[in-house]
């Protein structure tokens, strides 16, 4: 991406289980701006850097553009989770339709809202517990989820998949 190049940012792939809480995360400096996650500080991410967990290095062209996006809603005052929402929305808009997206998209741990939703009978209750209990390691984790029982798993199962548990890591 031209704009990393631009801003001098450098993207590190770092192990999964430092970053497997965030996926990614990152401390920039944007148009004057220092522009960072409370997790950049716990993880010590040096200013101009953006980490991605390296299981997620086949998906880093539609993560670093999340990242880049979110970077910009945040620079213009958004908080944390509007800019978030946001960049999922920017995302949404660019990728829609490319198969590798849409398959991201479908990974346990980074799934959003809307995607969980889909599935018979979670609501956003239980959506919401879903995405609360993240990083999951593997798919029968989500059994641990009060709600979701051996039917609900197998709906889940069937629509979603975990990057850890394919990954080995």
């Amino acid at each position: 991406m031209k704009e990393l190049l631009q801003f001098g940012y450098r993207v590190r792939f770092v192990p999964h289980e430092i970053i497997a809480d965030h996926i990614a995360c990152y401390r920039v400096r944007y148009r004057g701006k220092e522009i960072c996650p409370s997790a950049a500080a716990k993880l010590e991410i040096p200013l101009n850097e953006i980490w991605v967990s390296e299981l997620f290095r086949p998906y880093a062209r539609y993560i670093l553009f999340h990242e880049l996006a979110e970077i910009k809603h945040r620079a213009r005052g958004l908080g944390p989770r509007e800019a978030h929402e946001r960049a999922l929305r920017d995302e949404e808009e660019r990728f829609r339709g490319d198969p590798q997206w849409e398959k991201l998209r479908r990974e346990v741990n980074i799934a959003p809202l809307e995607e969980l939703l889909e599935v018979p009978g979670i609501g956003r209750v239980l959506a919401e517990r879903i995405m609360e209990q993240r990083p999951y390691k593997r798919m029968e984790d989500l059994l641990a989820v009060p709600g979701i029982g051996p039917k609900r798993y197998g709906e889940i199962a069937a629509r979603f998949w975990c990057i850890v548990e394919e990954g080995d890591g």
